[in-house]
């Protein structure tokens, strides 16, 4: 455990103290992994209890001494059941905050018994918003991953070429991303939601959609797992999109490139064109403090312009309906940039902003960018370049 992180932990569960006083709750209980990270900088199994003007408490059923090892939290017990808890800790006829988005019923049921008499409210968006503001360690590792995705793209375009299948193509990307320092597992927060490093997609396959909470899903190995690359093998004239997440010590940046198996034609170039007339706005005209409805009717408005939203973000009814979203720990993290929602983007909150068109018969047209919002605007932290790779 070294000082920065002890300063850092103790920094986040001031704010968290802080949210409980705002919201008039004596304690939150909390269970989800990326949160017991977040707040105590070990993540076992357990739970860990924040009192709104008191001590922190981390019951641990699994593993108490690798806990007491990586957390600065000074109560940290050792425990065989959750019913244990109440030998230490009171909570009975408190109003206590949940994590309502995740925590099973089930959990529910015998955190009511545990804690007699005691309310519950759900502080789950809450605790994502506390998150969705990054400290300048939480940004310096984001700036990281960028860098090694950076690396790994270029070092995979070599391995690109006509008559390999996407499968191919993406166990080359997966190697090179564990080799460069990729932690593996990347996480999500929504019920049912998973990904498995990115998507690799090529010609139509770009347009199959599935479960997944994404503008592009692809064929992926099968019924079993409907996402990600096929055995399709990509031929002369697709464009291969590859959009890859990479995570370095638990945080994440997530890009999209497009490639080219042959020299691209008038019309795809003319949409990529607006792609980048797309990122021109972004990294020039949005300043802290905009909305993400703001920004949707910005990028509609180019969009529109160029008579082009028929092919954003999907076509006909199967449309996405967000064009970028918050970033960090987890993949699917607030804010939503979608029509409607009016969280604003204020410095240091990370998001990536994803403007595609979908082309038939060719594939996907445009890139992904992370970004974090400085005083000055967005700064870009995947830069591998956006335009179009071509591959002859």
């Amino acid at each position: 455990m070294v000082n920065d992180e002890k300063i850092e932990i103790k920094s986040r569960l001031n704010n968290l103290r802080n949210l409980l006083e705002k919201k008039q709750l004596d304690a939150v209980v909390i269970i989800q992994n990326i949160n017991l990270y977040y707040f105590s900088n070990t993540m076992q199994l357990g739970v860990l209890i924040v009192n709104s003007g008191g001590e922190t408490f981390y019951f641990i059923k699994r593993d108490y001494d690798r806990a007491k090892q990586e957390s600065p939290l000074k109560n940290i017990f050792k425990i065989n059941s959750f019913r244990e808890i109440t030998d230490y800790l009171d909570l009975s006829s408190k109003k206590i905050g949940l994590e309502l988005d995740i925590l099973p019923y089930n959990q529910y049921i015998k955190f009511q018994e545990l804690f007699k008499n005691a309310s519950f409210f759900d502080i789950s968006n809450d605790l994502r918003k506390l998150r969705m503001i990054k400290s300048d360690m939480e940004i310096n590792k984001m700036i990281q991953a960028g860098i090694l995705l950076e690396k790994t793209i270029n070092e995979l375009r070599k391995h690109i070429k006509e008559g390999i299948t996407e499968l191919d193509i993406a166990i080359e990307m997966e190697y090179l991303a564990r080799k460069n320092g990729h932690m593996g597992p990347v996480r999500m927060r929504s019920f049912n939601q998973e990904m498995y490093f990115g998507h690799f997609l090529s010609g139509k396959n770009a347009f199959l959609l599935s479960y997944v909470d994404s503008p592009t899903s692809g064929k992926g190995q099968g019924n079993f797992f409907p996402q990600g690359a096929s055995n399709k093998k990509v031929k002369y004239g697709d464009i291969l999109s590859i959009d890859f997440v990479f995570v370095y010590e638990g945080y994440m940046v997530d890009q999209t490139r497009i490639f080219s198996l042959s020299k691209p034609n008038r019309e795809i170039k003319h949409i990529m064109n607006v792609a980048m007339e797309l990122k021109g706005m972004i990294e020039h005209d949005v300043k802290p403090g905009v909305t993400c409805d703001e920004l949707v009717n910005k990028t509609n408005e180019i969009v529109k312009k160029n008579n082009l939203e028929n092919i954003f973000m999907g076509l006909g009814d199967k449309k996405a309906n967000y064009i970028g979203h918050g970033i960090g720990l987890e993949l699917d993290e607030l804010p939503v940039i979608s029509k409607g929602i009016r969280d604003r983007i204020e410095v240091n909150v990370t998001f990536a902003f994803e403007p595609k068109f979908f082309l038939e018969p060719y594939g996907i047209v445009g890139f992904e960018n992370t970004y974090v919002m400085k005083e000055y605007g967005p700064l870009l932290l995947t830069k591998f370049p956006e335009d179009i790779q071509i591959i002859i």
